[in-house]
């Protein structure tokens, strides 16, 4: 559904390229779940989730700021 977004939304010029980073932004999110496991053993349990719901917190920010643009691109 995101990628389909993606192609729907881009400019035909950089079509291709937004997709491309769509897919880096994928492993890129991939590759930081990561961060958990290596925290885990280390630092309190309730620290870890304490990272966990300011990351979501951080993001769930991030895309309701954005969502005006958003819905204005599909327009």
């Amino acid at each position: 559904m995101g990628i389909s977004f993606v192609s729907k939304v881009a400019p035909p010029k950089y079509k291709g390229m937004m997709m491309g980073m769509w897919f880096v932004a994928t492993a890129l999110g991939n590759f930081l779940v990561q961060v958990g496991g290596h925290l885990w053993g280390n630092i309190p349990l309730w620290v870890v989730w304490a990272v966990f719901l300011g990351v979501c917190v951080i993001s769930a920010i991030f895309m309701f700021t954005m969502m005006k643009k958003l819905e204005a691109a599909t327009e």
